[in-house]
């Protein structure tokens, strides 16, 4: 294995929000000699979450691997890493972004995604977010943002047909951007 090639991990981190949480595991990576190539952070109820992708050489990797679990266990942080590779971008002619907006009802999510799943439709990120009911006679909002990556053989307008029938049957409001790409 060459020490100077580019390596990459991913890690994903967990653990109760506090301020300075960020910048724990970003001052360690940095340590480590990692860059920080991709990252998302979110916050799920009182949970932080933070996922990277890093890059760096053989050694530098190691030392993330070998010191974040200490780290983690200082900070009271859940961890998940994995080796992997540098993306390699694939040419789609097509993608498309989904907005759905909805009373929230259970099983939204998955009826999308089974949508996607069964047209062999790759979906590139996920966002979904409930906004909290201003009474409790009143139904919390649900906004679901779904792109997507669009395999060439797609029918665009079957596409966008199935979708609405979708929305409509699971009576929600939806829309879809197709956005083309030049070779």
């Amino acid at each position: 294995m060459c020490i100077n090639m580019e390596h990459y991990l991913v890690i994903t981190a967990v653990g109760t929000d506090r301020p300075g949480i960020s910048n724990e595991i970003s001052h360690l990576v940095t340590q480590c000699g990692c860059n920080i190539v991709d990252s998302r952070l979110a916050l799920f109820g009182t949970e932080f979450t933070i996922i990277m992708l890093l890059s760096g050489n053989a050694n530098a990797i190691s030392r993330v691997e070998s010191t974040l679990p200490l780290k983690a266990q200082e900070q009271e942080l859940i961890t998940v890493m994995k080796r992997t590779t540098k993306h390699q971008a694939r040419f789609f002619p097509y993608t498309a972004d989904f907005h759905i907006e909805a009373d929230d009802t259970p099983g939204l999510i998955e009826q999308f995604t089974l949508f996607f799943a069964t047209r062999k439709v790759d979906i590139s990120s996920l966002s979904a977010h409930t906004v909290e009911a201003e009474s409790d006679d009143s139904t919390n909002h649900f906004i679901l943002q779904i792109s997507t990556n669009l395999p060439e053989d797609c029918n665009l307008m079957t596409l966008q047909e199935e979708y609405e029938a979708l929305c409509l049957n699971l009576q929600v409001k939806g829309t879809v951007t197709f956005i083309g790409h030049n070779t």
